[in-house]
């Protein structure tokens, strides 16, 4: 929801719905297909009503949240610093960073990043900043419907989550300082679901 801080006559903080929006964003629907609730705990983010939570480590490269292609991703960081894959620790104040990792190629047919320098990297594409208790949800249905084209060439679309052959592209997720400074010691706890 988009917000606006208004000073009072009385010199008090009060939001409101920003003005040039005047309403609360939001959306609904159905996912394409969720029937693949067969996966681990580890795997899928959720089993017999419980969250597997991982740790969304703050040192370089993160934590890959999701593996491979599915129908729905959800993640949220729960404002807590991991403990265990079932126990949350300590409060924490600060973001986490949901990215896409895309590899480095290593043929010319591989795909992948390449530097300025021409040299293959991995490369990290932005996806969500989540503050504590925020949370993001990516319905995906390309491979449901199987569109593998969005440009001019043949399969040049790779699904959320791909893993293996062309366009790799992973979900990342790492803990970053609240305020942009050095890296917080511990990860927080991200809880999340993710159904093919």
């Amino acid at each position: 929801m988009p917000i606006e801080t208004l000073t009072t006559e009385n010199n008090t903080d009060k939001d409101v719905i920003a003005s040039e929006v005047n309403r609360i964003l939001g959306g609904g629907g159905d996912s394409v297909s969720l029937d693949g609730y067969e996966d681990s705990a580890s795997g899928q983010g959720y089993a017999n009503a419980a969250p597997y939570y991982i740790d969304a480590v703050h040192t370089a490269g993160g934590t890959q949240c999701v593996s491979g292609v599915k129908d729905f991703v959800y993640i949220k960081n729960t404002g807590f610093f991991y403990d265990t894959s079932t126990t949350l620790g300590a409060v924490s104040t600060h973001a986490v960073l949901v990215v896409i990792r895309e590899e480095a190629y290593a043929t010319a047919t591989d795909g992948g990043f390449v530097s300025s320098a021409d040299a293959a990297e991995v490369h990290f594409y932005e996806i969500a900043y989540l503050k504590p208790g925020q949370a993001i949800v990516l319905p995906l249905g390309a491979g449901a419907a199987s569109i593998t084209q969005f440009g001019s060439n043949a399969n040049d679309l790779s699904q959320l989550g791909s893993v293996a052959g062309t366009g790799q592209a992973r979900i990342y997720v790492k803990t970053v300082a609240e305020s942009g400074g050095s890296a917080p010691s511990n990860g927080n706890a991200v809880e999340f679901l993710a159904v093919d």
